[in-house]
């Protein structure tokens, strides 16, 4: 599963765009966010269903931009 994370500038946390099962659409989403405002990033995070000690899911990096 990929969780698309959106933070626009000045935000603190990021807002959870989308969560897809194939990266292709999740980085499609993630480029059309950006082309309609460049002020924003986002970050495209792997998710393996796994928790750490404190029950937080674990989630990888995918892409960034």
């Amino acid at each position: 599963m990929y969780n698309v994370m959106v933070k626009k500038s000045g935000q603190y946390n990021a807002d959870l765009m989308g969560e897809f099962s194939n990266i292709t659409d999740a980085i499609k989403l993630a480029d059309d966010l950006k082309k309609k405002d460049n002020t924003i990033s986002y970050t495209i995070e792997e998710v393996s269903g796994h928790f750490d000690s404190y029950g937080e899911p674990i989630a990888t990096v995918v892409k960034r931009g």
